[in-house]
């Protein structure tokens, strides 16, 4: 594992440090929170978060400004400077909510794991288009097309000025629209001169605007659960899984898992990311992955978490092969109940006797 190389409250992403800190307020000791529990946070993994947090808000706030058309309100807004919230997230990090915080590390985590695999975008360089597995289903090869264009702008570096697509789930966009409307509201008040009382509205506006437009179901997450919906049949389920293994596809696996195991897709995701060793190989055992196929998810997996010495890993691969499925099913009844409920416990580092 790539151990995290600032303490708390120091270094480029210290802001983030501590909005997960403030997110988990139980937590007396932030080095300890930050460096050991359920959730590991690295450096890397931090970075992707910033990157994702940082192009969200672009977005965002170049649609706010848009939606301020002809107000009077629009130039203030504009002379805030391009990019003013993610500047400003790095001075109130407690807007970020537990619930965008951990939805942001599971997208951070899915993207740094296909951009350091050696698997390529669906759109090329030179305009042409990847090849797909074989696969008889119409619809399905479909929405497998879908779901590989909604992620391939994960495959490039993204530098922290540029707006990233926010197709975040419908919770989690919403949560990030309105601290980027309180971002703005405060930026005005503090250096424009402009009443609270007159600004609020006028951006509540602009935010209720774009959250109608959103479409929850064009985002990566909807997609990946629409394609595990339609692979029913075994064969299409464990040759999408095989393949996402070796993509390094983790928001597919967790899709097709959680289907599986009945478990939703962002649970399943959690356990793939900060979940114990025996989870992760229960949720690969049942679908089906190879020996091959699962060390290339723990491979995957290394820059987020800690991984294993490579020494070790034929002892990793042999238990993963006595696993067998009906005890992998009975690893993972845990987790299984309603999401929110499910959610909840995760946090908690809730173990089940």
């Amino acid at each position: 594992m790539t151990e995290p190389q600032h303490q708390p409250g120091t270094g480029p992403d210290a802001y983030l440090r501590d909005a997960v800190a403030g997110s988990m307020r139980h937590a007396g000791d932030v080095s300890q929170l930050l460096q050991g529990g359920t959730q590991r946070w690295t450096d890397a993994l931090l970075s992707e978060v910033r990157a994702h947090l940082s192009g969200c808000l672009n977005a965002v706030e170049v649609s706010i400004g848009l939606h301020m058309g002809d107000s009077w309100l629009a130039r203030p807004v504009e002379a805030l400077g391009p990019g003013y919230c993610r500047l400003a997230i790095e001075r109130h990090p407690a807007v970020l909510s537990p619930m965008l915080l951990d939805h942001l590390r599971l997208r951070a985590a899915a993207a740094m794991a296909l951009r350091m695999s050696l698997a390529w975008p669906s759109v090329l360089e030179d305009g042409e288009v990847a090849p797909e597995p074989s696969l008889a289903n119409g619809a399905l090869s479909e929405a497998m097309t879908g779901l590989r264009l909604s992620v391939d702008p994960w495959f490039a570096a993204h530098p922290l000025d540029w707006p990233m697509r926010a197709d975040l789930t419908a919770e989690a966009f919403y949560d990030l629209v309105w601290a980027a409307a309180a971002l703005l509201v405060e930026g005005l008040t503090a250096r424009m001169g402009v009443e609270c009382g007159a600004a609020m509205p006028v951006l509540a506006r602009a935010a209720e605007a774009i959250i109608a437009r959103h479409d929850e179901q064009a985002g990566p997450f909807a997609r990946a659960a629409y394609v595990a919906t339609l692979a029913r049949g075994e064969g299409e389920a464990a040759l999408l899984a095989e393949q996402a293994a070796l993509r390094h596809d983790l928001l597919l696996l967790a899709a097709l898992g959680g289907t599986r195991a009945a478990i939703p897709l962002e649970q399943a995701m959690a356990l793939l990311v900060d979940g114990e060793p025996e989870e992760r190989a229960a949720l690969a055992r049942l679908l089906g992955l190879s020996d091959v196929a699962y060390v290339a998810l723990l491979d995957a997996l290394a820059p987020i978490q800690e991984a294993a010495d490579d020494s070790v890993l034929p002892d990793i691969a042999g238990r993963y092969r006595m696993l067998m499925p009906d005890e992998a099913v009975q690893q993972l009844a845990r987790w299984r109940g309603p999401a929110p409920l499910v959610a909840k416990l995760s946090r908690m580092g809730w173990k089940r006797p």
